[in-house]
């Protein structure tokens, strides 16, 4: 007990002295870098704001210079070597390091040697880092895209970096419900690059599109549910890759609601984005989906009254649903033959049995509703009957009226050739 007592001083001492002289360390360093005008042999500037500094997650952590710049810890001559060691970040943060190691700019970086590849400093800054959490921070989430935008929306990496894609693609983002919501109502919740794609261990789109339903399941997890027990989300978790997933209807970057125009899952282009797997004719073949839904949907008085610009008219979705579709055969499917009339009924209130009982997604051929055909073609010969019988009638009649006033000049013009 004694001796513990007589070590305790000494303890004190030593960390009091440990500290003092991590102090001086930043303090020579800064007797230079605080220096504005400081620069390298080839111009760079050397310049290190000490206050910005002092309020970085480093410093407040009590770390000094020489914990990242480690080759000039027990240096004491100075100045010293202008050339320093690349800073190893994985000394402290070894779990952040070695899923970026494995990430889409880890390996650039290591395999490849690509210089352009992003680093930690490139994402966190240098010498000012912040926490996270800290609004000023370069990865906040209001911050983060633009922070991601530096190299994905700039075309001279994007031509020279095949994997970054388009960087009008990625800048789309910026129009988004997620941006828009982040941006101007501050929901800081809002999706933003690392909440679908990761932070450190960012991963090449082949093995992310796999994951897309349950990336944005993460934040919509009663879609997910209702998109997994439908048709689509069943064999998506059987590892059928021919579904569709999220992006494949609302888009990749540029998702917006559905009451803006411009969306893909707007009535107006609904049609064609169900279209583009249910007229696939390989997809036809391989599971038997019938063909010439579209042109049957287009024609149709509900077609023809959305191409005039009436929103109100049913849709793909008004009728099978939006995330929980479901094939007709099942009995929970809106457009199960027992359900039709309550589906038809959302917009018609008096629809009953009977109402729901026409074929819908004709293609106005006689075998799918021989009465229908007959009408159809009735009513047509009546128009073209009606007009023609109208063309006809006005054309005898102006020929009348022509002949008559013929004869008539001629009668006027006979007494005055009279002598």
């Amino acid at each position: 007990m004694t001796r513990r007592i007589l070590l305790l001083p000494v303890l004190l001492l030593l960390i009091v002295l440990a500290a003092t002289l991590h102090g001086q360390d930043t303090a020579v360093c800064f007797e230079c870098h605080n220096d504005q005008s400081a620069t390298g042999s080839r111009g760079d500037t050397l310049y290190v704001d000490s206050e910005r500094w002092t309020a970085s997650v480093h410093a407040q952590a009590g770390l000094e210079c020489t914990a990242c710049h480690q080759d000039l810890a027990g240096v004491t001559d100075w100045p010293h070597p202008e050339s320093l060691k690349k800073v190893d970040c994985s000394a402290c943060h070894d779990k952040a390091m070695l899923d970026w190691t494995g990430s889409v700019h880890g390996k650039a970086a290591h395999d490849k040697g690509d210089l352009d590849a992003a680093g930690c400093a490139d994402c966190h800054g240098s010498h000012y880092i912040l926490p996270v959490k800290d609004p000023q921070s370069p990865v906040y989430p209001s911050n983060l895209p633009a922070t991601c935008l530096r190299c994905h929306a700039d075309s001279s990496l994007g031509l020279k970096h095949e994997g970054m894609g388009k960087p009008e693609k990625a800048s789309l983002y910026l129009g988004s419900v997620h941006a828009q919501a982040l941006e101007k109502r501050g929901l800081v919740i809002s999706a933003t690059c690392s909440s679908c794609h990761g932070s450190h261990s960012i991963q090449p789109l082949d093995k992310f599109l796999a994951g897309i339903p349950r990336t944005c399941g993460e934040c919509h997890a009663g879609i997910y549910r209702d998109y997994v027990e439908g048709v689509h989300g069943a064999e998506y978790l059987k590892g059928n890759r021919d579904v569709p997933l999220c992006t494949d209807c609302h888009g990749e970057h540029d998702i917006r609601p559905p009451d803006d125009p411009e969306s893909r899952v707007n009535p107006r282009q609904l049609a064609q984005v169900c279209s583009r797997c249910h007229e696939d004719q390989s997809l036809s073949a391989k599971y038997g989906l019938p063909l010439g839904r579209l042109d049957s949907y287009l024609t149709s008085y509900h077609g023809v009254a959305l191409k005039l610009g009436d929103m109100r008219v049913a849709n793909c979705a008004s009728c099978h649903g939006f995330h929980n579709i479901r094939p007709s055969s099942d009995p929970k499917s809106p457009v199960n033959p027992a359900n039709l009339a309550a589906t038809c009924g959302k917009c018609h209130p008096n629809a009953g049995e009977n109402f729901a009982k026409g074929k819908i997604h004709v293609q106005g051929q006689p075998h799918e509703n021989l009465g229908a055909w007959l009408v159809k073609r009735a009513y047509v010969l009546l128009i073209l009957a009606l007009v023609g019988g109208f063309v006809g009638y006005i054309t005898l009649d102006l020929a009348a009226r022509r002949r008559r006033r013929t004869q008539g000049g001629d009668k006027e013009e006979g007494p005055e050739k009279k002598p």
